[in-house]
């Protein structure tokens, strides 16, 4: 299905930690899947599974992702930190009205823009600031 928010995975959403970048991956396909499911009539089960399986991955990958950055004195962390606990309430306040229609879509669609942001913006910094340290 052709989506502007359709993710698929691009070298450029590489961060050069290989980890975090098949957690990307990981969660790149667990939207894909979320996304199947909301389109398939009848998906009410499959969304809330879908939806649970991405969330508890994410947060998995979030956490793991901010401890990194602890160890390896990223001096952007706090900013870093405060991006992802804005994602989880916003993820919490949408599916809290899952049972509404059009959430699953809103949810399909927030969650595929916000990864492809967030990797492409704040997670290229911290890439680059690991790169630049360790060549000094």
């Amino acid at each position: 299905m052709s989506d502007v928010h359709q993710l698929e995975w691009k070298e450029e959403y590489s961060v050069h930690v290989p980890k975090l970048d098949d957690d990307h991956r990981q969660i790149f396909e667990l939207i894909k899947e979320l996304r199947e499911c909301v389109y398939r009539p009848g998906n009410d089960r499959l969304v809330s599974e879908a939806l649970k399986k991405i969330n508890q991955y994410a947060l998995l990958h979030l956490q793991r992702e901010e401890l990194l950055l602890r160890i390896r004195g990223y001096p952007g962390y706090a900013g870093h930190k405060a991006e992802h606990d804005t994602y989880l309430s916003k993820v919490a306040a949408l599916q809290a009205n899952l049972e509404r229609r059009d959430i699953a879509i809103r949810i399909v669609n927030f969650l595929s823009e916000w990864w492809r942001e967030h990797i492409l913006t704040s997670d290229q910094q911290y890439s680059r600031y690991f790169i630049h340290t360790s060549t000094q």
